[in-house]
């Protein structure tokens, strides 16, 4: 993270009614996520119990450096994030947060400064406002939930939907209709079949305890704070493994949206940082060496060259020349002595469909469309080997480069018999996309409301 700026030393303890304002916001903390035991906390202690210190220049310095800190988290976020990997090396940095503390106190307007310096888009007020419910009721005794009643006997289940916000008051007498509308709307905020029957699965989020959905919603406040500066100045791609979404953002807007298809537990997707540089249509996929010998070659060695023609695959040598399978010894392989590559030819059946969103990553992983689209139908959508697998990649990549319209305009057999005709094309971008794939459980679904999807990597202590 950057560090922030420090500004110049201000008169905290002469000017009292300032003074009153910031120690006001810092123990008003956690509206915003952060924690106000991070800001000077042990201080203010102090002077709200009148004890004096000759060190005034000291104390006033400590809560000039405390606010430039507090409205630095406020604008940009306070948490590192989960990523593996930033390819751009990408820190925030488009407000000079010192000289915002100097400008409000000169213009009296120091009160107002969060919601001047917050991100102002939807998504991030949804969750302010999740945040803000959960905060209001976490005091709630809240029990775990073991019955699957739907009836006015089962207080937990009925304290648990007020603390989530699911009802506005704290009702013990709802009836058992008004019961399942509200299970159907906590369903749907865990994206689950919304059917109003209760389950195991919706139990066991339900009865996550509320200071850890506290955590996962002031992880997401923080990145989204920490995103924001870089969707001010260009379009930006974001995709959440646990959501299994992508949002390509640009200021306060969303300009798409769209389901994905992220790695299961055994082979998962990496969190990073990159840019993408090009779309690829009709792409090769070559085949990563683990999925060749684990996978595919037990099927290639009881019938080589059959397997490998349904397949459309061909065999190259590490040089990267094409070989003729029949000349192989394939019985003589195995995982630890396999010194061929396999790439599967382009063409709608191919592995990466007919779109493939390029980016570097250390961890050979891309966006891209598949022939397998019933997966995107899944809540859960965890079954790729790493890869990020893009619904109507085809829309994003128009928007990306508007040059690949022509050949994905016509109707998907033509497209399919074009990609068979004109192979692998490429498309370098004229301006690069900053890519960001994160891992957060409580995230935006698609109308922008605060969603709490499954831990499936189990990160999220």
């Amino acid at each position: 993270m950057f560090s922030p700026a420090k500004a110049q030393h201000i008169p905290w303890l002469s000017d009292t009614s300032n003074r009153q304002i910031i120690c006001q916001l810092f123990a008003g903390a956690s509206r915003y996520g952060l924690d106000e035991k991070d800001y000077a906390y042990k201080t203010i202690l102090l002077l709200n119990s009148n004890i004096h210190t000759l060190d005034t220049l000291g104390i006033e310095q400590e809560l000039t450096n405390a606010a430039v800190s507090f409205f630095t988290d406020i604008a940009f976020g306070k948490q590192e994030n989960r990523v593996s990997y930033n390819g751009i090396n990408y820190h925030p940095n488009s407000l000079n947060i010192a000289d915002s503390l100097l400008g409000a106190i000169h213009t009296g307007s120091l009160a107002a400064l969060p919601e001047k310096l917050e991100p102002h888009h939807t998504i991030y007020r949804e969750l302010k406002k999740q945040l803000a419910v959960m905060e209001l009721n976490k005091d709630l005794a809240c029990p775990p939930i073991t019955s699957e009643a739907l009836d006015s006997n089962n207080h937990p289940l009925i304290e648990k939907l007020s603390q989530l916000g699911i009802t506005d008051t704290l009702d013990y007498g709802m009836d058992e209709d008004s019961l399942r509308i509200k299970l159907r709307i906590a369903q749907r905020m865990f994206e689950m079949m919304e059917d109003g029957k209760i389950r195991e699965g919706i139990l066991e989020e339900l009865n996550i305890p509320v200071q850890k959905r506290l955590y996962e919603v002031k992880h997401a406040l923080n990145t989204w704070r920490w995103l924001n500066s870089v969707q001010q100045e260009q379009g930006v791609i974001i995709v959440n493994i646990p959501a299994a979404n992508l949002f390509y953002m640009y200021r306060d807007s969303v300009l798409f949206y769209t389901r994905c298809i992220v790695g299961k537990p055994a082979t998962p997707t990496t969190p990073l940082v990159s840019q993408v540089h090009e779309v690829i249509l009709f792409p090769y996929w070559n085949v990563p060496h683990d999925i060749a010998v684990k996978e595919l070659l037990p099927a290639i060695k009881s019938a080589p060259l059959e397997y490998l023609d349904y397949g459309n695959y061909q065999v190259l040598d590490k040089n990267g020349k094409v070989l003729d399978p029949s000349s192989i010894h394939w019985q003589q392989l195995n995982r630890d002595n396999f010194p061929y590559k396999i790439r599967q030819l382009f063409g709608c059946d191919n592995a990466l469909g007919i779109i493939k969103l390029n980016f570097f990553s250390p961890y050979s992983t891309y966006l891209h469309d598949t022939p397998n689209k019933s997966y995107f139908l899944f809540n859960g959508r965890y079954f790729s080997h790493g890869c990020i697998r893009v619904e109507n990649v085809d829309e994003l990549a128009e928007m990306l480069e508007p040059g690949v319209h022509p050949y994905l305009a016509d109707t998907p057999a033509n497209v399919c018999d074009l990609a068979a005709d004109k192979g692998q094309l490429i498309f370098p971008l004229k301006k690069k996309v900053p890519l960001f794939i994160l891992y957060e459980v409580a995230w935006p679904g698609s109308n922008g409301a605060t969603r709490f999807y499954e831990d499936i990597y189990n990160k999220v202590k």
